[in-house]
């Protein structure tokens, strides 16, 4: 029968939904949930569900949690099912759940989480890691790469001077962004964002100008535009590359002489306003398109800041893996998990696609479905980081050094604390590790190169680090000092 109880759950201090907050952790990203002392909690792909899940396999009403005595889990007739603990719970039956359990829907794992602090209704929290106006940025920049691109941008940010940041999705051209405005003169001003690509023209023009009472159908009262209110601080325009040409054309009328008409009004208005843009579209390739005016372009473009792929950053991979791991076990009140060497070179081999917002998304998504003081393998979606970085022969397999490392990977909590696995260097381990091929593909770009290391791993089209670690891994000799400018 529909509802009926399997068995009541016992409410003790350790299981009281209070103090307890809801994780649900999806392919590629993940939320929060806090748990109301009594009442319901549905769950499912429909825009009702206190709780909604972005899963192919997840039905839109699913299943619904019941708080009261204790914490109870009803699957509400899903077509795909419902499991707890890799066990399939009864269509129409509510089963006890208790803190840590794991609730499994499709592939979105939710899992009941313990917290120190008390908590209010269900909502959605602030996902670990999101940075305010008033705090710093957390991600550290010790790449020498990123090291160049924040030293220029601390120059610029002592000037008025308009800022183009340039680089892939994900890079964290937002977070330099905001970087700029908070060491700029400017930093006791408003920051405020708007994403070019996520409004039609019309309710652009009306965000980024404002309107006047009944400047168009709705408009039924007057409303300042993001331009005004970032006055005596900044605007940063994301994504500006999708910026419409009229609105280019009126964008540019406002840089030009510091002032902006609202929609509906012939009364210009001062403003005085730093303009950050950024994109991912290479803007001089647009500008011969006709997608991208060209006086506009030289207008924000007064200096570019360009932040490379998180493939060009390879240094920077275990730092920022630890810091994210940090920030959320900071938030969930636990020790940060550690990242042992094969690890941390299963992350260095993979190209990042989605840069360093892929990496903080796998990281958290690890931290989150672990439970000791170590990250495996089965923490990590190794469909993705399987995956060779570079081209290989025509068989499509990872490389024998990928390889290795999802071997040495394969590490269990117990095995580290036993001291049964040398976390330290997966280098040694791997010494040796045979591919003839691409041996010799590495043997002839240094002949090529006259030994320049540099030179070589550009020519291979890899990362410096990871060409130095496939010598030592081949028993390559590295050139002798002198010939490589980089050693």
């Amino acid at each position: 029968m529909r509802g009926r109880t399997t068995m009541v759950a016992a409410q003790s201090e350790d299981q009281d939904p209070a103090s307890a907050f809801l994780l649900v952790v999806g392919r590629d990203s993940y939320a929060t949930y806090n748990l109301p002392a009594s009442g319901t909690l549905t769950i499912g792909r429909g825009e009702t569900n206190a709780v909604r899940i972005d899963d192919p396999l997840a039905s839109r009403n699913h299943a619904c949690l019941y708080f009261g005595d204790g914490m109870l889990l009803e699957d509400l007739g899903s077509v795909n099912g419902t499991r707890i603990k890799d066990q399939a719970v009864p269509r129409g039956e509510r089963v006890p759940i208790r803190i840590g359990d794991t609730v499994q829907i499709g592939s979105t794992v939710l899992i009941v989480q313990r917290r120190t602090a008390p908590v209010g209704d269900a909502r959605p929290e602030t996902l670990p890691g999101s940075v305010t106006a008033t705090e710093a940025p957390p991600l550290p920049t010790r790449g020498v790469a990123m090291q160049r691109v924040h030293a220029l941008a601390e120059r610029a940010a002592a000037g008025t001077i308009n800022v183009l940041i340039t680089g892939e999705t994900g890079v964290g051209k937002e977070l330099l962004a905001e970087t700029v405005h908070r060491a700029s003169p400017r930093r006791d001003g408003p920051y405020v964002c708007l994403n070019c690509a996520a409004l039609s023209e019309t309710l652009l023009e009306s965000e980024l100008f404002g309107h006047e009472r009944g400047a168009f159908t709705g408009a039924v009262q007057a409303k300042p535009g993001l331009i005004e209110a970032a006055a005596n601080g900044t605007l940063f325009l994301d994504e500006v590359g999708e910026l419409p040409l009229t609105t280019q054309a009126k964008l540019l009328r406002v840089l030009e002489t510091r002032e902006v008409t609202r929609l509906g009004s012939v009364r210009p208005r001062r403003i005085d306003v730093r303009f950050i843009a950024a994109t991912n579209r290479d803007l001089e390739a647009e500008v011969p398109r006709g997608s991208f005016r060209q006086d506009l372009y030289f207008r924000l473009a007064a200096i570019t800041l360009t932040i490379p792929p998180l493939r060009e950053r390879m240094d920077e991979i275990r730092p920022l893996a630890e810091t994210f791991a940090r920030q959320i076990c900071r938030d969930l009140g636990r020790a940060p998990p550690i990242f042992p060497a094969p690890i941390v070179m299963l992350l260095e081999s993979y190209s990042w696609p989605g840069n360093v917002r892929e990496l903080k998304n796998i990281v958290e998504r690890a931290v989150l479905l672990s439970s000791g003081p170590v990250i495996g393998t089965d923490h990590l979606p190794m469909e993705k980081l399987s995956r060779p970085a570079v081209p290989t022969p025509a068989s499509g397999t990872p490389s024998p050094l990928i390889a290795e490392a999802l071997r040495l990977a394969a590490v269990t909590p117990r095995q580290v604390e036993a001291g049964r696995i040398d976390i330290s260097s997966p280098v040694r381990a791997v010494r040796g590790a045979g591919n003839p091929a691409e041996r010799e593909r590495i043997i002839a770009a240094l002949n090529a190169c006259a030994g320049n290391q540099s030179r070589a791993a550009k020519l291979l089209g890899i990362p410096r680090r990871t060409f130095l670690t496939k010598l030592d891994a081949y028993d390559i000799p590295r050139p002798k000092k002198g010939l490589d400018g980089d050693l």
